[in-house]
């Protein structure tokens, strides 16, 4: 939840997961796992905590125990997360409870759930990839030997799941988890996971409900199922069932702009989106190929966009990253120091371009690109906010372009 920007997508996401929790609701669950990212960042905005909180509590009064580990987006090395906040009144309960010996070994404890007997813990999700370092010095021996039926919960990427997508940051091998427990709860990985392995009986990830990448939607628009998983348990798992959840309508245009001049790929752009059916629609347009002429800012998605909203498409989300030219290619250059280097980056590339403006160009050209390229790379400052760090590069960077 706050990954969207747009408001119908946030309107969206945030009937999912209430499609989610009802349908838990009324089938009676014993309790609720969620392994990770919740929430796009730690602290999200207002209005996002808000319906959380509403959310939570509908199962918190219908007695349904939430149990949860940080994810690499939510978690918070200082205890600092909205997470933290819910697990405070009693809406969910972190299941990482972790401590370390003075030979680095990590031990973890038991909750036990209280309608069930059921056993869980669990290792929360850390940023860039660290996982692995906790799970080296894991105390696995303990774990596997605890008795009982047993659930783990973790958030970071298998190796062995072979999936196409959906992890940044490294992959883990599956002989870092501990075995012998019945059920090993996922998260991280954006697509339903299901797998089976001998000392490994049911890893499974969830994925996302609805979308977490921008990448997400387009796998969305092409048929990719969205949802939570159901599990039937006593005392073995008897079944694991992925249950999808629908959320909204796509429609996917695509362009191949291989070999073709600009003019015709701006042609074929225009009429297949007048043509298309788009209204109420989360449209996603993709723009891919190497042209012959042209320039890539020649092909004119703004346009599309407006022409596409006015249609009443609920959202567009235009992909150009696969567009190339090859009237216009960036060329590497050598240099002793990084000054060096990007200066003669510049210099190299910048005859390529056509400007009307004389100090875009040549020497002058290069140093303005120079320092617009020290602004748009500055760090944000302690206790800025984002959207006040956004503001800051934005006036900055539009003052030294002179543009108002």
């Amino acid at each position: 939840m706050g990954f969207q920007k747009q408001e119908a997508l946030q309107k969206i996401e945030r009937d999912v997961f209430s499609k989610i929790i009802n349908e838990c609701i009324s089938r009676k669950v014993d309790f609720v796992l969620m392994p990770g990212d919740i929430f796009h960042v730690n602290i999200p905005e207002m209005s996002v905590q808000k319906f959380a909180f509403s959310m939570f509590r509908k199962l918190y009064e219908e007695n349904i125990p939430v149990y949860v580990v940080y994810g690499s987006h939510d978690f918070s090395p200082v205890s600092n997360s909205v997470i933290d906040l819910l697990a405070e009144i009693g809406y969910i309960t972190k299941v990482t409870q972790a401590t370390s010996t003075d030979d680095g070994i990590i031990h973890l404890e038991f909750i036990t759930d209280k309608a069930t007997g059921v056993k869980i813990t669990g290792l929360a999700g850390l940023k860039v990839g660290k996982d692995r370092d906790w799970y080296e010095v894991l105390d696995r021996q303990s774990l596997e030997s605890e008795q009982g039926f047993k659930i783990f919960l973790f958030h970071g990427a298998i190796s062995d799941m072979k999936v196409e997508y959906g992890a940044s940051g490294d992959y883990m091998p599956l002989s870092l988890l501990p075995k012998k427990f019945a059920y090993y709860a996922g998260g991280h990985l954006h697509k339903f996971n299901h797998q089976k392995f001998s000392d490994y009986p049911h890893v499974v990830y969830p994925g996302t409900p609805f979308a977490g990448y921008h990448a997400d939607l387009e796998e969305n628009a092409k048929g990719q199922k969205r949802g939570f998983v159901m599990v039937e348990f006593e005392q073995t798992i008897r079944n694991v069932e992925f249950i999808p959840i629908t959320n909204t309508t796509y429609n996917i245009i695509e362009i191949d702009a291989d070999n073709r001049k600009s003019e015709s790929v701006n042609q074929e752009l225009q009429e297949k989106t007048t043509d298309s059916d788009s209204a109420e629609k989360i449209v996603i347009v993709k723009i891919r190929g190497e042209m012959t002429t042209g320039k890539t800012s020649d092909v004119n998605t703004s346009n599309v966009r407006d022409h596409l909203v006015k249609s009443g498409a609920l959202a567009v989300n235009i992909s150009r990253n696969s567009l190339t030219s090859k009237e216009y290619t960036i060329t590497g250059a050598t240099g002793n120091s990084r000054d060096e280097i990007e200066s003669n980056v510049f210099k190299e590339n910048v005859g390529q371009l056509r400007f009307s403006q004389k100090k875009l160009l040549n020497d002058e050209g290069v140093n303005l690109a120079k320092k617009l390229l020290r602004q748009l790379g500055q760090a944000q400052l302690v206790n800025e906010k984002k959207n006040e760090y956004l503001e800051r590069v934005k006036i900055e960077s539009l003052a030294t372009l002179e543009v108002d």
